[in-house]
């Protein structure tokens, strides 16, 4: 794992200073504090930051062919290099190295754009072909790892984090209104936009390529839930288990230490399980824990952990740690913190780094298994759709409304399943919708953008139509929600603590192998991720198959409550954001209003809210791009605010 980033002067010309490559390098340093390196070919400019896994001694970046004149600078590992390699040889390619950057190097030669679909790997990079003037940009197929460009008057700057990209003098620090409001509606920026302007992702699956002053850019792989014959239900168990059994080994190939995120839930305690087949020593396993016992899986990862015989290692998270860590994590994502779980990350990240270099994590089951309450609310939109609509309208939805604040949940379920999709999809896991959102945004706000976030989704299913609601609901959660929300959050923060990710569950062979098993399989009897837990069932302990999915939730509302109602008010309703002139004042203190006094819950929408606020504060207002070095509270220090009681 590393970090990349670069120029390209096609337009302009003018020879890349090595001395602001060093500094957009050095932004990124947390990602690869091992080596780096970098190289200027007149208009065309290169930085790396290294992370040593694989060939440890000579996988330096950046790094050419033998003629010097293909570089590549990489961040990311092939699990199929050692098979590219020998075919490579034996077309002729003579290595120098056993990296598996070289094999990319030597398979875009052998195969030029293309090389990029042979790739089974996770992956950002970058690769300049010197001979015909042009730079590849590749990100890998699931999204994994991120990589950003901008372009400047056909100049074209990029990094695998957007504080590079900022490091170059000529890009302005300005957000985007249109993507702040959908990172309002969904805690997420959807690709390819991000929250600056004109700052975009390489969408996943997909690469760019800049040429003769022209970009160009093509999706080369995607997935779809075909109409396939049902086969019996042993056959889909024993092909998970190959696949995932499969995709685990092929993530413990590293020349260091690797160990495993265990959580407690169904997926990490999978992957811990099954690496703790593949080798004669004690798998080392982290959790994390939160000071209210009740958000708090750490009693299952240690039931999962002496089931398996980890060496086992936990830490418990409090509210003061918001408090110390909530700048710093707003730098290393970019972007707001759009998940209180953030923090939890980044701490057992932190703690991990002490033991190994490389983790196995969890993420991705859900979304190819149906592993959401969601998907089974919604599997039943359909008969609620049934009902005449003004039986729906007019007597259904008036009742609903008018349960208590207790019953919120079959309240957000009921709205939702109302309405059409993509839109309700969306909705699921959304914070301001609907009149949530017409009530927060300013009205000039409202006259600037478009309302409707769900624009990609439809995007997408447009592009690439699938055969039912669920299967479209795990479609764009894999396409959307998986790789600029989760993977992002658990990119950035593992890579905040120089510490490698890597995601069995996302390998490409078992999102296509689960995305042609029938939806009728995947949810039974209302239960969810049905498959994945059958086959599995006699290798987990039975309370981690029967226990309720907890999520990683953060006990925020309870703390803002608590000790933590001051730097709500100071960041909410302070002169400065009121000054920034996008929100409804009046509203944002009604809605703090009400939940610091315990007459309903804003968690959710509230932290969204301090986290937009302090990404504001610590990348747009400041004068020069300094990453902070100090808490919330000294960060709002002597700010004035309207105190609420």
């Amino acid at each position: 794992m590393c970090g990349i980033c670069g120029i390209y002067n096609s337009h302009s010309g003018e020879p890349v200073s090595p001395q602001l490559i060093d500094s957009m390098t050095r932004l990124i340093a947390h990602r690869g504090p091992d080596d780096s390196g970098a190289h200027i070919d007149g208009p065309l400019g290169l930085g790396f930051a290294r992370l040593s896994i694989i060939d440890l001694s000579g996988g330096h970046q950046p790094m050419c062919n033998e003629t010097g004149d293909i570089w590549i600078v990489f961040n990311g590992e092939i699990w199929n290099y050692k098979e590219l390699r020998k075919t490579l040889q034996e077309k002729g390619h003579v290595f120098q190295t056993n990296s598996d950057t070289e094999t990319i190097v030597h398979a875009y030669e052998e195969y030029g754009v293309d090389c990029v679909e042979r790739l089974h790997g996770m992956f950002g990079f970058a690769i300049w072909d010197g001979p015909r003037r042009r730079l590849l940009l590749a990100r890998d197929k699931a999204g994994k790892k991120p990589l950003y460009y901008t372009c400047l008057n056909g100049d074209v700057v990029f990094g695998s984090e957007i504080k590079a990209i900022l490091g170059h003098p000529r890009v302005k620090r300005e957000v985007d209104v249109q993507a702040m409001a959908d990172f309002l509606s969904v805690r997420y920026v959807p690709a390819p936009a991000t929250l600056f302007k004109n700052i975009t992702k390489v969408k996943p699956g997909h690469w760019v390529l800049f040429e003769n002053e022209t970009m160009r850019e093509e999706c080369y792989w995607d997935f779809k839930f075909k109409e396939t014959e049902k086969r019996p239900i042993p056959e889909y168990l024993e092909g998970i288990k190959q696949h995932v059994h499969r995709a685990v080994e092929e993530r413990m190939m590293a020349d260091v230490p690797v160990g495993a995120m265990l959580s407690g839930g169904v997926d990490s305690s999978i992957i811990s399980g099954i690496m703790s087949t593949l080798t004669p020593h004690k798998v080392k396993t982290f959790s994390v824990g939160f000071d209210h016992p009740e958000y708090s899986e750490l009693p299952y990862a240690r039931m999962v952990a002496n089931h398996f015989g980890t060496d086992h290692h936990e830490l418990v998270v409090n509210s003061s740690d918001l408090t110390q860590y909530w700048p710093l994590l707003t730098w290393h994502r970019d972007e707001p913190v759009s998940e209180p779980s953030d923090l939890g990350v980044y701490l057992v990240s932190k703690l991990a780094r002490q033991h190994v270099t490389v983790v196995l994590s969890g993420e991705g089951a859900d979304e190819l298994f149906a592993g959401y309450p969601k998907y089974v609310v919604d599997w039943m939109a359909r008969y609620y759709h049934i009902l005449p609509a003004s039986l729906r309208d007019q007597v259904i939805q008036p009742l609903l409304e008018r349960l208590p604040y207790s019953m919120r949940k079959l309240k957000t379920a009921a709205r939702n399943i109302s309405q059409p999709a993509p839109q309700r999809w969306m909705n699921w896991f959304g914070i301001f919708n609907g009149p949530l959102k017409e009530q927060l945004l300013a009205d000039e706000t409202k006259m600037a953008i478009n309302l409707d976030a769900s624009r990609e989704f439809r995007h997408w299913l447009q592009k690439n139509p699938q055969r039912d609601n669920l299967s479209s609901m795990l479609y764009l959660d894999t396409k959307i929600w998986l790789p600029d929300n989760l993977l992002m959050k658990g990119d950035k923060m593992t890579m905040a603590a120089s510490l490698e990710s890597r995601i069995p569950m996302l390998d490409y062979k078992l999102i296509e192998y689960a995305a042609n098993i029938p939806s009728g399989v995947k949810i039974r009897s209302l239960k969810t991720k049905y498959l994945l837990k059958q086959a599995f069932a006699d290798f987990l302990p039975a309370p981690i198959l029967t226990r309720k999915k907890m999520g990683f939730n953060v006990p925020t509302g309870i703390w803002f409550r608590e000790g933590q109602r001051d730097l709500i008010s100071k960041l909410l309703l302070s002169d400065r954001i009121r000054s920034r002139g996008y929100f409804n004042d009046t509203y944002i203190e009604k809605m703090v209003q009400d939940h610091l006094s315990g007459k309903t819950n804003y968690q959710a929408q509230i932290f969204t809210l301090a986290s937009l606020e302090l990404w504001f504060r610590v990348f747009i207002d400041t004068p020069s791009l300094t990453k902070p070095e100090g808490s919330v509270s000294e960060l709002l220090a002597e700010e004035p605010y309207a105190s609420i009681v």
